[in-house]
Protein backbone atom coordinates (compact mmCIF):
# COMPACT_ATOMS: atom_id res chain seq x y z
CA UNK A 1 0.00 0.00 0.00
CA UNK A 2 1.28 3.46 -0.88
CA UNK A 3 2.02 6.37 1.42
CA UNK A 4 -0.11 9.49 1.90
CA UNK A 5 1.00 13.12 1.78
CA UNK A 6 -0.77 16.46 1.95
CA UNK A 7 -0.32 19.86 0.35
CA UNK A 8 -2.17 22.91 1.65
CA UNK A 9 -2.25 26.35 0.05
CA UNK A 10 -1.69 29.13 2.59
CA UNK A 11 -3.56 31.79 0.65
CA UNK A 12 -0.42 33.92 0.23
CA UNK A 13 2.21 34.23 -2.50
CA UNK A 14 5.99 33.86 -2.56
CA UNK A 15 6.35 36.37 -5.40
CA UNK A 16 6.51 36.65 -9.17
CA UNK A 17 8.27 33.88 -11.08
CA UNK A 18 10.49 35.59 -13.62
CA UNK A 19 10.45 33.95 -17.06
CA UNK A 20 14.22 34.41 -17.16
CA UNK A 21 14.64 31.34 -14.91
CA UNK A 22 13.75 29.23 -17.95
CA UNK A 23 16.97 30.05 -19.77
CA UNK A 24 19.43 27.89 -21.69
CA UNK A 25 23.20 27.81 -22.20
CA UNK A 26 25.15 27.10 -25.38
CA UNK A 27 28.94 27.04 -25.31
CA UNK A 28 30.92 27.75 -28.47
CA UNK A 29 32.71 24.41 -28.25
CA UNK A 30 32.47 21.76 -30.93
CA UNK A 31 29.32 19.60 -30.89
CA UNK A 32 27.36 22.25 -28.99
CA UNK A 33 26.90 25.51 -30.89
CA UNK A 34 29.59 24.54 -33.41
CA UNK A 35 28.50 21.43 -35.39
CA UNK A 36 25.65 20.77 -32.99
CA UNK A 37 23.21 23.59 -33.63
CA UNK A 38 25.17 25.38 -36.35
CA UNK A 39 26.39 23.02 -39.08
CA UNK A 40 26.08 24.59 -42.55
CA UNK A 41 27.46 21.49 -44.31
CA UNK A 42 24.80 19.21 -42.84
CA UNK A 43 21.95 18.21 -45.21
CA UNK A 44 19.43 19.30 -42.55
CA UNK A 45 20.85 22.84 -42.36
CA UNK A 46 18.70 25.82 -43.30
CA UNK A 47 19.90 29.00 -45.01
CA UNK A 48 21.37 30.23 -41.71
CA UNK A 49 23.40 27.07 -41.21
CA UNK A 50 21.19 25.84 -38.35
CA UNK A 51 20.02 22.23 -38.34
CA UNK A 52 16.24 22.35 -38.70
CA UNK A 53 15.45 19.41 -36.43
CA UNK A 54 17.76 20.73 -33.70
CA UNK A 55 16.28 24.21 -33.95
CA UNK A 56 12.75 22.82 -33.66
CA UNK A 57 13.60 20.83 -30.52
CA UNK A 58 15.33 23.81 -28.92
CA UNK A 59 12.50 26.16 -29.84
CA UNK A 60 9.97 23.93 -28.07
CA UNK A 61 11.79 24.49 -24.77
CA UNK A 62 10.65 28.12 -24.87
CA UNK A 63 13.94 29.51 -23.58
CA UNK A 64 13.58 33.05 -22.29
CA UNK A 65 17.29 33.86 -22.38
CA UNK A 66 20.32 32.03 -23.82
CA UNK A 67 23.90 32.35 -22.58
CA UNK A 68 26.86 32.11 -24.97
CA UNK A 69 29.83 31.61 -25.72
CA UNK A 70 30.82 30.11 -22.34
CA UNK A 71 31.45 28.82 -19.77
CA UNK A 72 35.05 27.80 -19.64
CA UNK A 73 35.19 28.13 -23.42
CA UNK A 74 34.29 31.80 -23.03
CA UNK A 75 37.25 32.83 -20.89
CA UNK A 76 39.54 32.84 -23.93
CA UNK A 77 37.01 33.84 -26.60
CA UNK A 78 37.99 36.68 -28.94
CA UNK A 79 34.68 38.02 -30.23
CA UNK A 80 36.42 39.78 -33.13
CA UNK A 81 37.19 36.38 -34.70
CA UNK A 82 33.46 35.70 -34.97
CA UNK A 83 32.21 38.76 -36.86
CA UNK A 84 32.25 39.77 -40.51
CA UNK A 85 31.94 37.48 -43.54
CA UNK A 86 31.73 33.89 -42.29
CA UNK A 87 33.90 32.54 -45.09
CA UNK A 88 36.75 34.77 -43.90
CA UNK A 89 36.70 33.57 -40.28
CA UNK A 90 39.54 31.21 -39.50
CA UNK A 91 39.40 28.36 -37.01
CA UNK A 92 41.09 29.17 -33.72
CA UNK A 93 42.32 27.31 -30.65
CA UNK A 94 40.18 27.14 -27.55
CA UNK A 95 42.88 28.03 -25.05
CA UNK A 96 40.98 26.52 -22.14
CA UNK A 97 40.48 23.04 -23.61
CA UNK A 98 43.34 23.09 -26.10
CA UNK A 99 41.54 22.06 -29.28
CA UNK A 100 40.52 23.97 -32.38
CA UNK A 101 37.06 25.42 -32.86
CA UNK A 102 35.22 27.12 -35.69
CA UNK A 103 34.02 30.72 -35.66
CA UNK A 104 31.18 30.44 -38.17
CA UNK A 105 28.66 30.81 -35.35
CA UNK A 106 29.57 34.24 -34.04
CA UNK A 107 27.85 37.22 -32.48
CA UNK A 108 25.42 38.01 -35.31
CA UNK A 109 24.50 34.36 -35.80
CA UNK A 110 23.92 33.86 -32.07
CA UNK A 111 21.72 36.95 -31.77
CA UNK A 112 19.72 35.92 -34.86
CA UNK A 113 19.23 32.44 -33.39
CA UNK A 114 17.94 33.93 -30.13
CA UNK A 115 15.48 36.17 -31.96
CA UNK A 116 14.20 33.19 -33.97
CA UNK A 117 13.34 31.23 -30.82
CA UNK A 118 12.01 34.26 -28.93
CA UNK A 119 14.86 34.42 -26.40
CA UNK A 120 17.02 37.27 -25.15
CA UNK A 121 20.75 36.90 -25.89
CA UNK A 122 23.08 36.81 -22.88
CA UNK A 123 26.71 37.40 -23.80
CA UNK A 124 29.60 36.33 -21.58
CA UNK A 125 32.51 38.74 -21.54
CA UNK A 126 36.06 37.38 -21.73
CA UNK A 127 38.00 38.02 -18.53
CA UNK A 128 40.56 35.22 -18.79
CA UNK A 129 42.54 36.49 -21.79
CA UNK A 130 40.55 39.63 -22.60
CA UNK A 131 40.58 43.24 -21.48
CA UNK A 132 38.02 45.84 -20.49
CA UNK A 133 38.72 47.62 -23.77
CA UNK A 134 37.77 44.50 -25.75
CA UNK A 135 34.65 44.02 -23.61
CA UNK A 136 33.41 47.57 -24.14
CA UNK A 137 34.12 47.29 -27.86
CA UNK A 138 31.90 44.20 -27.96
CA UNK A 139 29.09 46.03 -26.15
CA UNK A 140 29.40 48.92 -28.59
CA UNK A 141 29.55 46.59 -31.60
CA UNK A 142 26.29 45.00 -30.48
CA UNK A 143 24.39 48.02 -29.24
CA UNK A 144 26.02 51.15 -30.60
CA UNK A 145 23.66 53.46 -32.49
CA UNK A 146 26.01 56.39 -33.05
CA UNK A 147 28.75 57.21 -35.53
CA UNK A 148 31.49 55.25 -33.76
CA UNK A 149 34.19 52.77 -34.74
CA UNK A 150 32.55 49.60 -33.46
CA UNK A 151 28.99 50.50 -34.41
CA UNK A 152 30.22 51.31 -37.90
CA UNK A 153 32.07 47.99 -38.05
CA UNK A 154 28.78 46.21 -37.34
CA UNK A 155 27.11 48.22 -40.09
CA UNK A 156 29.89 47.29 -42.49
CA UNK A 157 29.07 43.65 -41.74
CA UNK A 158 25.52 44.18 -42.96
CA UNK A 159 23.75 44.90 -39.66
CA UNK A 160 22.49 48.47 -39.75
CA UNK A 161 20.35 48.25 -36.62
CA UNK A 162 21.85 47.55 -33.18
CA UNK A 163 21.46 44.02 -31.79
CA UNK A 164 20.17 45.41 -28.48
CA UNK A 165 21.79 42.77 -26.26
CA UNK A 166 20.56 43.44 -22.71
CA UNK A 167 22.34 40.79 -20.61
CA UNK A 168 26.12 40.83 -20.10
CA UNK A 169 27.99 38.47 -17.78
CA UNK A 170 31.48 39.35 -16.58
CA UNK A 171 33.67 36.25 -16.63
CA UNK A 172 33.21 32.65 -15.53
CA UNK A 173 34.26 30.78 -12.37
CA UNK A 174 37.39 32.86 -11.75
CA UNK A 175 37.49 31.47 -8.22
CA UNK A 176 38.42 28.05 -9.66
CA UNK A 177 41.97 26.80 -10.25
CA UNK A 178 40.94 25.31 -13.61
CA UNK A 179 39.91 28.65 -15.04
CA UNK A 180 42.07 30.91 -17.19
CA UNK A 181 42.35 34.17 -15.27
CA UNK A 182 41.84 32.79 -11.76
CA UNK A 183 41.98 35.60 -9.20
CA UNK A 184 41.34 36.10 -5.51
CA UNK A 185 38.14 37.53 -4.01
CA UNK A 186 39.25 41.15 -3.70
CA UNK A 187 40.96 41.33 -7.08
CA UNK A 188 37.85 39.90 -8.71
CA UNK A 189 35.61 42.31 -6.82
CA UNK A 190 37.55 45.38 -7.93
CA UNK A 191 37.76 44.19 -11.54
CA UNK A 192 34.04 43.45 -11.61
CA UNK A 193 33.25 46.87 -10.16
CA UNK A 194 35.24 48.63 -12.86
CA UNK A 195 33.93 46.51 -15.73
CA UNK A 196 30.32 46.84 -14.57
CA UNK A 197 30.70 50.56 -14.00
CA UNK A 198 32.04 51.04 -17.52
CA UNK A 199 29.25 48.95 -19.08
CA UNK A 200 26.61 50.94 -17.23
CA UNK A 201 28.15 54.18 -18.49
CA UNK A 202 27.57 52.98 -22.03
CA UNK A 203 23.96 52.16 -21.15
CA UNK A 204 22.59 52.21 -17.57
CA UNK A 205 19.68 49.99 -18.60
CA UNK A 206 21.91 46.99 -19.43
CA UNK A 207 21.74 44.03 -17.05
CA UNK A 208 25.14 43.08 -15.64
CA UNK A 209 25.80 39.64 -14.17
CA UNK A 210 28.75 39.25 -11.79
CA UNK A 211 30.39 35.90 -11.07
CA UNK A 212 29.60 34.72 -7.57
CA UNK A 213 30.83 31.57 -5.89
CA UNK A 214 28.82 28.54 -4.76
CA UNK A 215 31.70 26.47 -3.37
CA UNK A 216 31.30 26.23 0.44
CA UNK A 217 34.92 26.95 1.36
CA UNK A 218 35.11 30.13 -0.73
CA UNK A 219 31.54 31.41 -0.98
CA UNK A 220 31.47 33.77 2.01
CA UNK A 221 34.74 35.62 1.31
CA UNK A 222 34.20 35.75 -2.46
CA UNK A 223 30.59 36.87 -2.45
CA UNK A 224 30.93 39.42 0.36
CA UNK A 225 33.92 41.07 -1.33
CA UNK A 226 32.10 41.21 -4.65
CA UNK A 227 28.84 42.53 -3.23
CA UNK A 228 30.53 45.23 -1.18
CA UNK A 229 32.65 46.49 -4.08
CA UNK A 230 30.30 46.21 -7.06
CA UNK A 231 26.83 46.44 -5.47
CA UNK A 232 25.70 49.64 -7.17
CA UNK A 233 26.73 48.44 -10.64
CA UNK A 234 25.47 44.85 -10.88
CA UNK A 235 22.03 43.31 -11.32
CA UNK A 236 22.75 39.63 -10.69
CA UNK A 237 25.14 37.52 -8.62
CA UNK A 238 25.74 34.34 -10.62
CA UNK A 239 26.14 30.84 -9.20
CA UNK A 240 26.81 27.42 -10.74
CA UNK A 241 25.56 24.13 -9.35
CA UNK A 242 25.92 20.61 -10.70
CA UNK A 243 24.78 17.40 -8.98
CA UNK A 244 27.16 14.58 -9.90
CA UNK A 245 25.91 11.18 -10.94
CA UNK A 246 27.90 8.03 -11.53
CA UNK A 247 26.90 6.16 -14.70
CA UNK A 248 28.63 3.06 -13.35
CA UNK A 249 26.92 3.04 -9.94
CA UNK A 250 23.91 0.98 -11.08
CA UNK A 251 21.55 3.22 -9.13
CA UNK A 252 23.75 3.59 -6.07
CA UNK A 253 23.81 7.33 -6.69
CA UNK A 254 20.00 7.73 -6.62
CA UNK A 255 19.90 9.42 -3.21
CA UNK A 256 22.86 11.65 -4.00
CA UNK A 257 21.32 12.95 -7.22
CA UNK A 258 17.92 13.72 -5.70
CA UNK A 259 19.57 15.42 -2.71
CA UNK A 260 21.32 17.92 -4.99
CA UNK A 261 18.46 20.41 -5.43
CA UNK A 262 17.61 20.09 -1.72
CA UNK A 263 21.17 21.12 -0.81
CA UNK A 264 21.10 23.92 -3.37
CA UNK A 265 17.92 25.36 -1.86
CA UNK A 266 19.72 25.58 1.49
CA UNK A 267 22.63 27.31 -0.25
CA UNK A 268 20.23 29.85 -1.79
CA UNK A 269 19.06 30.76 1.70
CA UNK A 270 22.64 31.16 2.90
CA UNK A 271 23.82 33.27 -0.04
CA UNK A 272 20.66 35.37 0.08
CA UNK A 273 21.63 36.01 3.70
CA UNK A 274 24.91 37.52 2.47
CA UNK A 275 22.99 39.72 0.02
CA UNK A 276 20.67 40.86 2.80
CA UNK A 277 23.66 41.59 5.05
CA UNK A 278 25.28 43.87 2.49
CA UNK A 279 21.89 45.46 1.74
CA UNK A 280 21.88 46.80 5.30
CA UNK A 281 25.22 48.44 4.53
CA UNK A 282 23.83 49.95 1.29
CA UNK A 283 20.46 51.45 2.28
CA UNK A 284 18.24 52.80 -0.46
CA UNK A 285 19.82 50.75 -3.28
CA UNK A 286 18.26 47.76 -5.07
CA UNK A 287 19.49 44.27 -4.25
CA UNK A 288 21.13 42.14 -6.93
CA UNK A 289 19.22 38.94 -7.58
CA UNK A 290 20.75 35.49 -7.76
CA UNK A 291 21.25 33.88 -11.17
CA UNK A 292 22.14 30.23 -11.74
CA UNK A 293 23.92 30.62 -15.05
CA UNK A 294 24.88 26.92 -15.06
CA UNK A 295 22.90 24.14 -13.42
CA UNK A 296 22.16 20.48 -14.09
CA UNK A 297 23.06 16.92 -13.17
CA UNK A 298 26.52 16.05 -14.49
CA UNK A 299 28.38 12.82 -15.17
CA UNK A 300 31.16 12.79 -12.59
CA UNK A 301 33.47 10.92 -14.98
CA UNK A 302 33.56 14.13 -17.10
CA UNK A 303 34.04 11.97 -20.18
CA UNK A 304 32.95 14.72 -22.57
CA UNK A 305 35.91 16.94 -21.66
CA UNK A 306 38.29 14.87 -23.79
CA UNK A 307 39.23 16.43 -27.16
CA UNK A 308 38.55 13.04 -28.75
CA UNK A 309 34.97 12.89 -27.45
CA UNK A 310 32.09 12.66 -29.91
CA UNK A 311 28.36 12.52 -29.10
CA UNK A 312 27.46 8.85 -29.39
CA UNK A 313 24.61 8.13 -26.97
CA UNK A 314 22.53 9.48 -24.11
CA UNK A 315 23.59 9.69 -20.45
CA UNK A 316 20.62 10.87 -18.40
CA UNK A 317 18.16 8.63 -16.57
CA UNK A 318 14.67 9.15 -15.16
CA UNK A 319 16.14 9.95 -11.73
CA UNK A 320 18.14 12.81 -13.27
CA UNK A 321 14.95 14.22 -14.76
CA UNK A 322 13.43 14.20 -11.26
CA UNK A 323 16.38 16.23 -9.95
CA UNK A 324 15.98 18.77 -12.76
CA UNK A 325 12.26 19.04 -11.96
CA UNK A 326 13.06 19.56 -8.27
CA UNK A 327 15.40 22.44 -9.00
CA UNK A 328 12.81 24.11 -11.21
CA UNK A 329 10.50 23.82 -8.19
CA UNK A 330 13.19 25.38 -6.00
CA UNK A 331 13.62 28.35 -8.31
CA UNK A 332 9.87 28.90 -8.48
CA UNK A 333 9.54 28.83 -4.68
CA UNK A 334 12.62 31.03 -4.25
CA UNK A 335 11.48 33.52 -6.87
CA UNK A 336 12.12 36.41 -4.50
CA UNK A 337 15.83 35.51 -4.67
CA UNK A 338 16.41 33.80 -8.04
CA UNK A 339 15.75 35.96 -11.08
CA UNK A 340 17.57 34.21 -13.95
CA UNK A 341 18.94 30.77 -14.80
CA UNK A 342 20.58 28.96 -17.70
CA UNK A 343 20.22 25.19 -17.92
CA UNK A 344 23.64 23.81 -18.84
CA UNK A 345 23.62 22.91 -21.57
CA UNK A 346 21.11 22.69 -24.37
CA UNK A 347 23.04 20.36 -26.70
CA UNK A 348 25.33 17.34 -26.23
CA UNK A 349 27.72 18.38 -23.43
CA UNK A 350 25.61 17.82 -20.28
CA UNK A 351 22.82 18.59 -22.74
CA UNK A 352 19.06 18.30 -22.88
CA UNK A 353 19.48 17.05 -26.45
CA UNK A 354 21.85 14.51 -27.96
CA UNK A 355 22.68 15.55 -31.51
CA UNK A 356 24.56 13.20 -33.82
CA UNK A 357 24.90 13.39 -37.59
CA UNK A 358 21.84 11.18 -37.97
CA UNK A 359 19.62 11.89 -34.96
CA UNK A 360 18.27 14.39 -32.45
CA UNK A 361 17.29 12.61 -29.23
CA UNK A 362 15.57 14.14 -26.22
CA UNK A 363 17.39 13.30 -23.00
CA UNK A 364 15.17 12.53 -20.00
CA UNK A 365 16.06 15.94 -18.51
CA UNK A 366 14.49 17.68 -21.52
CA UNK A 367 10.99 16.81 -20.38
CA UNK A 368 10.75 18.62 -17.02
CA UNK A 369 12.22 21.70 -18.71
CA UNK A 370 9.53 21.50 -21.36
CA UNK A 371 6.71 20.75 -18.92
CA UNK A 372 7.54 23.54 -16.49
CA UNK A 373 7.81 26.10 -19.26
CA UNK A 374 4.40 25.25 -20.69
CA UNK A 375 2.49 24.23 -17.56
CA UNK A 376 3.35 26.75 -14.85
CA UNK A 377 1.96 30.07 -13.71
CA UNK A 378 3.74 33.39 -13.27
CA UNK A 379 3.13 33.69 -9.51
CA UNK A 380 4.45 31.29 -6.88
CA UNK A 381 1.81 30.27 -4.33
CA UNK A 382 2.91 29.58 -0.77
CA UNK A 383 1.98 26.18 0.62
CA UNK A 384 2.82 23.52 3.19
CA UNK A 385 3.72 19.90 2.52
CA UNK A 386 3.06 17.09 4.95
CA UNK A 387 4.91 13.92 4.02
CA UNK A 388 7.36 11.27 5.09
CA UNK A 389 11.08 11.34 4.44
CA UNK A 390 13.60 9.46 2.35
CA UNK A 391 17.31 9.11 2.94
CA UNK A 392 19.46 11.51 0.95
CA UNK A 393 23.12 12.51 1.02
CA UNK A 394 24.98 15.57 2.26
CA UNK A 395 27.75 17.18 0.22
CA UNK A 396 30.18 15.02 2.21
CA UNK A 397 28.07 11.97 1.24
CA UNK A 398 26.71 11.39 4.71
CA UNK A 399 23.10 10.21 5.04
CA UNK A 400 20.43 12.83 5.74
CA UNK A 401 16.64 12.68 5.83
CA UNK A 402 14.89 14.83 3.20
CA UNK A 403 11.18 15.23 2.35
CA UNK A 404 9.83 12.48 0.11
CA UNK A 405 7.59 14.95 -1.73
CA UNK A 406 8.74 18.22 -3.32
CA UNK A 407 6.02 20.68 -4.43
CA UNK A 408 5.85 24.04 -6.17
CA UNK A 409 2.45 25.69 -6.67
CA UNK A 410 1.82 28.46 -9.18
CA UNK A 411 -0.97 30.41 -10.87
CA UNK A 412 -1.53 33.38 -13.15
CA UNK A 413 -3.11 36.64 -11.91
CA UNK A 414 -6.80 36.58 -12.76
CA UNK A 415 -6.62 32.96 -13.89
CA UNK A 416 -8.55 29.95 -12.68
CA UNK A 417 -5.81 27.33 -12.86
CA UNK A 418 -3.49 26.08 -10.13
CA UNK A 419 -0.43 24.15 -11.27
CA UNK A 420 1.21 21.83 -8.74
CA UNK A 421 4.66 20.63 -9.78
CA UNK A 422 5.37 17.53 -7.70
CA UNK A 423 8.36 15.19 -7.42
CA UNK A 424 7.98 11.91 -5.56
CA UNK A 425 11.51 11.10 -4.43
CA UNK A 426 10.50 7.80 -2.85
CA UNK A 427 12.10 5.03 -4.87
CA UNK A 428 9.82 2.27 -3.60
CA UNK A 429 6.42 3.72 -2.70
CA UNK A 430 3.67 5.44 -4.59
CA UNK A 431 2.15 8.38 -2.71
CA UNK A 432 -1.44 9.57 -2.58
CA UNK A 433 -1.25 13.37 -2.49
CA UNK A 434 -4.27 15.08 -0.94
CA UNK A 435 -4.56 18.76 -1.89
CA UNK A 436 -6.23 21.43 0.24
CA UNK A 437 -6.93 24.54 -1.86
CA UNK A 438 -8.26 26.55 1.08
CA UNK A 439 -11.09 28.86 -0.02
CA UNK A 440 -10.85 27.61 -3.62
CA UNK A 441 -12.97 24.85 -5.11
CA UNK A 442 -11.71 22.66 -7.95
CA UNK A 443 -13.70 21.08 -10.74
CA UNK A 444 -13.74 17.29 -10.75
CA UNK A 445 -11.51 16.92 -13.81
CA UNK A 446 -7.75 17.23 -13.37
CA UNK A 447 -5.14 17.38 -16.12
CA UNK A 448 -2.02 15.32 -15.35
CA UNK A 449 1.38 15.74 -17.03
CA UNK A 450 3.92 13.15 -15.94
CA UNK A 451 7.43 11.77 -16.39
CA UNK A 452 7.71 8.26 -14.96
CA UNK A 453 9.12 4.84 -15.77
CA UNK A 454 9.06 1.66 -13.71
CA UNK A 455 12.85 1.77 -13.38
CA UNK A 456 14.32 5.16 -12.33
CA UNK A 457 17.51 4.21 -14.19
CA UNK A 458 15.71 4.04 -17.54
CA UNK A 459 17.06 6.35 -20.20
CA UNK A 460 16.37 7.19 -23.79
CA UNK A 461 18.88 5.83 -26.28
CA UNK A 462 19.61 6.28 -29.95
CA UNK A 463 17.96 2.91 -30.53
CA UNK A 464 15.00 3.63 -28.22
CA UNK A 465 14.58 7.43 -28.09
CA UNK A 466 11.01 7.38 -26.74
CA UNK A 467 11.36 5.28 -23.62
CA UNK A 468 11.21 8.25 -21.21
CA UNK A 469 8.83 11.00 -22.30
CA UNK A 470 6.23 13.34 -20.83
CA UNK A 471 2.69 11.99 -20.99
CA UNK A 472 -0.58 13.81 -20.37
CA UNK A 473 -3.97 12.53 -19.26
CA UNK A 474 -7.21 13.59 -17.58
CA UNK A 475 -8.33 12.19 -14.24
CA UNK A 476 -11.76 12.48 -12.66
CA UNK A 477 -11.77 13.19 -8.92
CA UNK A 478 -14.05 11.84 -6.25
CA UNK A 479 -14.87 14.08 -3.28
CA UNK A 480 -11.24 14.77 -2.34
CA UNK A 481 -8.67 16.50 -4.49
CA UNK A 482 -6.26 13.58 -4.41
CA UNK A 483 -3.81 12.27 -7.00
CA UNK A 484 -1.75 9.09 -7.02
CA UNK A 485 1.96 9.74 -7.59
CA UNK A 486 3.98 6.71 -8.73
CA UNK A 487 7.30 5.96 -7.07
CA UNK A 488 10.19 7.95 -8.57
CA UNK A 489 7.95 10.23 -10.61
CA UNK A 490 7.49 13.82 -11.68
CA UNK A 491 3.94 15.10 -12.06
CA UNK A 492 2.34 18.43 -12.89
CA UNK A 493 -1.23 18.52 -11.56
CA UNK A 494 -3.33 21.09 -13.41
CA UNK A 495 -6.39 22.04 -11.35
CA UNK A 496 -9.19 24.24 -12.67
CA UNK A 497 -10.89 26.31 -9.97
CA UNK A 498 -14.46 27.61 -9.93
CA UNK A 499 -13.28 31.15 -9.11
CA UNK A 500 -10.11 33.16 -9.80
CA UNK A 501 -7.12 31.89 -7.83
CA UNK A 502 -5.98 35.39 -6.87
CA UNK A 503 -8.92 37.71 -6.43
Amino acid sequence: MGQQATFRLRGTVNGTIRPEIYGQFLSRRRWVADEGLHHPAHPDADGSGLRRTVLAAVEQLGASVVRWPGGCTGTSYDWRRGVGPAEQRERTTDWHFGYDVGNGFGTAEFVAFCRRIGAEPQLNLTTGTGSLREALAWVEYCNGAGDSEWANLRRSHGHEEPFDVRYWQIGNEEWGSWELGQVGPQENAVRCREWAKAIKRLDPSLKVLAVGCYEPKQAVDWNLALLREAWEHIDFLTLHTYWPFDPNADGGDYERVLSGPYRTEAAIEAIQGLVDLVAREKPGTPKPMLAFTEWNCADETRFEMSPQWRPADTRYRTVDALAVASFLNVMQRRCASVGLANFAQTINVVGALVVTDEQVVHETVYWPLWLQRHHSGSVSLAGDVGCGTVTGETLERRPVEIPAIDVSASADPGGSTVWLSVVNRDRRSAVRLVVDLGRLLATNVVRIHQVHTDDPLDRNTLADPGRVVARSDEVKLDEDVAVELPASSYTIIELTTTSPVMS
